[in-house]
Parts: C-alpha cells; sequence; structure tokens
C-alpha cells in the first residue's frame, strides 16, 4: 500500500516516448508494513492533507521545467486511485488524465461540492476486477455514474480479476495516454 514498487511494473510495461514516471511514496505509515495516503478512520476522521502537499509540490516542480498540466496524468491503485480523484476534483485545473485502478468516491455529496467546472475536462479511465472482494466493482460504477452527472469525460473498463492491475490494462492505460498528449 502506497509503496513506489508497487508500481514500477506498470512503467515498465507501458512504454511511451518522451514521458517521465515520477512513482511517490505515501506519507502515512501504517501500524503493520507499508504506508498510507490517508490517515485516522471514519470514527475520527480522514486526513490526506499531506497526500495533496506532494502532489502540489511535484505538480508544481513539473510545470517549473515548462510541463503543462494538460501533459500530466495521475495513475492510482486502491487508495492512490481515491487520492487522485479527490486531489484533481478540488483542484482549480484540469490534467491530462486520471487513471484509477480498483479506486472509489466514498462521500459523493462532498465530491460534487469541491469538483470546480475549472478541472471538468479532466479526462476520467476508471479500471476494476470484477472479483475484487476489497473494493467492490460497483464503486467504480457509482464513481462512473459521479464523473457523467458532473459533466467529466469518464469511461470505465472491468476486467474478469481481482483487486489487482490486470495485465490486459495495459495497452488500454498506453492508449488513453497517448490519445491525450
Amino acid at each position: 500500500m502506497g509503496d513506489v514498487e508497487s508500481m514500477e511494473p506498470i512503467t515498465k510495461a507501458i512504454r511511451i516516448p518522451s514521458t517521465r514516471w515520477i512513482l511517490l511514496q505515501a506519507p502515512y505509515p501504517l501500524e503493520q508494513k507499508g504506508f498510507s495516503w490517508f490517515s485516522g478512520s471514519k470514527k475520527s476522521g480522514w486526513k490526506f492533507q499531506k497526500s495533496f502537499n506532494i502532489l502540489d509540490k511535484i505538480i508544481g516542480r513539473e510545470q517549473e521545467k515548462g510541463i503543462s498540466v494538460e501533459n500530466i496524468f495521475l495513475l492510482g491503485f486502491s487508495q492512490g486511485a481515491t487520492l487522485a480523484m479527490i486531489y484533481t476534483a478540488s483542484r482549480k485545473f484540469s490534467l491530462g488524465g486520471i487513471i484509477s485502478i480498483a479506486g472509489f468516491i466514498r462521500n459523493a455529496g462532498k465530491f460534487r461540492i469541491k469538483a470546480t467546472k475549472a478541472n471538468h475536462k479532466t479526462p476520467i479511465l476508471l479500471i476494476h476486477g470484477t472479483k475484487d472482494q476489497i473494493i467492490p466493482v460497483e464503486e467504480s460504477y457509482k464513481t462512473h455514474d459521479l464523473y457523467q452527472s458532473l459533466g467529466f469525460p469518464s469511461e470505465l473498463h472491468v476486467f474478469n480479476t481481482e483487486h489487482k492491475i490486470p495485465l490486459g490494462a495495459t495497452n488500454l492505460i498506453q492508449n488513453f495516454i497517448l490519445n491525450r498528449l
């Protein structure tokens, strides 16, 4: 969870010329092994400002290098996917795209309030496994409906897999990025 190494295989499988992958470490250490993009609980509330700060810093640094936000994509799995979607909804700019694998939006009401017209051009690619026992595929169907109701360009692709990055999704992700660069 939230570890840099977990995303390395996808960067090796997707080859896009003149593209740089930046793999991020989640900031909140877990009691057991690993890291998380969120800290807290349903009862105490969820904190994720440190995660937003990391994304702000990375995107700002890329802009300083001359990279337009329209050429920046966020790809996340599970919690990372959720973070990417919540982050993008609260920003006053559109990114090149969001690729959410096994992600979810827990509070559609808050999400609707945070989403701004300025970021409605961000294309969304939702990928989910039909056999996912951790985050049910229905979460991606709800998220897709939410995005469409807000006017975001959103597409959903489901795979016959569990809570993991589907092997068959690499071409889909590559084409999603290439078609928007």
